[in-house]
């Protein structure tokens, strides 16, 4: 391929990486595919998509220079969902990409443990414009979860706080249903689409250099890799981001994070998709995340950097969660010590400035959230699908008037498109975390020598009143989260289409 340096040596092949999983082999990007129905006891429900991108590359002008018929080479930094997502749309559009990543084995670092995520009716809808036929291949391996209650708990008692309906907002726009995907069969469908052609394996963007013209990307390994744009999409603790604006720190939520899988079955499984379970400085989400396994996240009010005795976290957790409903406690005591894990979480702010000249920036490495809302990847895969927009846009419009595309204003209007609707789904998921910090289900929680008031089960005020603005306010914050980065003309939506695959 054209993005190669003299010192480059051969590029390490990537379908050798997950031979170990069922999935078929692919070397290059999927081919066009006709659009088969979901199937499986997994994929009760589908709502077609209504987001809209043409992939249709026209030609050069008569007569135009060879260079000017060219697209843009495009360099990614971090072979991540964002990263891969973004590689996709822009080679479904005739760019030539690389994306470097030090090991799309481990996941992050994190390998199997780091569990399923959460793909929204937003995300899927941005997936199905880029690639139809990746994005069914993703619903048909997710579990849906959408179409079942979900909502807060009270974590003492069990009962219902407030439940929320995240079918209704993709019904209306015909947009898919809400899925839970492991990440490693994410990333596995995502980088077979991209091809392992584009993908560098066991390379580290450290640093690059943007002359006006062109940019050269930097490897931990020294080798150098030019291309006309690069974009950033290498974590919470960016590279990229460093070179960019020079270093700044994350932000430590408050709140630490043991995580685990379990092998295990609710007797409400059919019902059930996921809950919060709430608690004074501390609350628990469990979800089913299909083949009878339960994915649980419990979080924490406390410093940074505390660590655990060996084979000691599921002992700690059963402390921290004492007293809690049965759900929360059978979930943790039918996870082996082994599948759980603690990490502290941070976020990053996100800024007003994206990038500079050829470079910006896209996923965590720009806005790195909490994950209360189940939106940071969603984020990333809007981002991808509207970088790759904006690109193409430009393109159009250089072909139209003849002139080189101006690659540094499409990187603007990218980071405008998307730079209010990230800020405000970013704060939501700070709030959500707060919820939890000022949440007392009763009089006396949290008051030291008035902690005996408890015992007489007496509603705290704040309970009620946030039941009441919860109530009044989510249906219209899930409409809008869930609804899209963008209103696609009614013209270019798809039909809604739900079908059930067992009844």
């Amino acid at each position: 391929m054209a993005l190669l340096s003299a010192t480059s040596p051969a590029k390490a092949h990537f379908s050798a990486l997950f031979l170990c999983h069922d999935e078929p082999q692919h070397g290059h990007a999927l081919p066009p595919a006709p659009h088969p129905q979901c199937s499986g006891a997994g994929n009760r429900l589908r709502a077609r998509g209504r987001w809209s991108v043409s992939a249709a590359v026209a030609p050069a002008p008569a007569g135009a220079k060879e260079e000017e018929k060219r697209k843009p080479r495009v360099l990614v930094a971090g072979g991540g969902i964002g990263g891969l997502v973004f590689a996709l749309a822009a080679r479904r559009k005739g760019y030539e990409v690389t994306v470097f990543e030090r090991d799309l084995s481990a996941v992050r670092g994190e390998g199997q443990y780091r569990g399923p995520i959460q793909i929204q009716s937003n995300a899927l809808a941005a997936l199905e414009a880029i690639d139809m036929s990746v994005a069914e291949e993703v619903m048909r391996a997710g579990c849906v979860t959408g179409d079942r209650i979900n909502g807060l708990v009270d974590g003492i008692s069990g009962s219902w706080y407030c439940k929320f309906d995240t079918f209704t907002p993709a019904a209306e726009r015909g947009l898919p249903v809400t899925r839970v995907i492991s990440r490693m069969t994410l990333q596995q469908i995502l980088a077979r689409a991209v091809g392992d052609d584009a993908i560098l394996n066991g390379s580290h963007v450290v640093d690059f250099i943007d002359d006006g013209s062109k940019v050269t990307a930097i490897l931990e390994d020294g080798r150098r890799f030019e291309g006309d744009l690069l974009v950033g999409a290498d974590g919470i603790w960016s590279k990229v981001r460093k070179t960019l604006f020079g270093h700044s720190e994350a932000t430590y939520s408050g709140y630490t994070c043991y995580t685990g899988i379990a092998d295990f079955v609710p007797p409400d499984i059919d019902t059930v998709g996921y809950r919060v379970f709430l608690g004074h400085k501390q609350y628990f989400v469990s979800s089913d995340v299909g083949a009878g396994k339960m994915q649980w996240y419990a979080f924490h009010k406390e410093e940074a950097g505390g660590t655990d005795p060996e084979n000691g976290k599921k002992k700690r957790l059963l402390e921290i969660f004492s007293g809690w409903c049965d759900n929360v406690i059978d979930l943790i005591n039918a996870t082996e010590e082994e599948a759980i894990l603690r990490r502290d979480i941070y976020d990053r702010p996100p800024t007003i400035n994206w990038g500079k000249g050829r470079v910006t920036l896209l996923g965590d490495s720009v806005h790195a959230m909490q994950p209360n809302l189940g939106q940071g990847g969603c984020m990333a895969i809007e981002d991808g699908y509207q970088l790759a927009v904006e690109l193409e846009n430009a393109w159009q419009e250089s072909v139209k008037s003849g002139t080189p595309m101006d690659i540094v204003s499409s990187l603007k209007r990218y980071e405008k498109e998307r730079r209010l609707r990230v800020a405000i789904i970013h704060g939501l998921a700070r709030m959500a975390a707060i919820m939890a910090t000022t949440y007392r289900p009763y009089l006396g929680v949290g008051l030291g020598p008035l902690s005996f008031l408890t015992k007489l089960r007496i509603p705290h005020p704040g309970r009620v009143g946030g039941r009441f603005f919860i109530m009044i306010g989510m249906p219209a914050m899930l409409s809008w989260v869930l609804g899209g980065n963008r209103c696609i003309p009614k013209s270019n939506c798809h039909h809604l289409f739900l079908f059930q695959a067992h009844m």
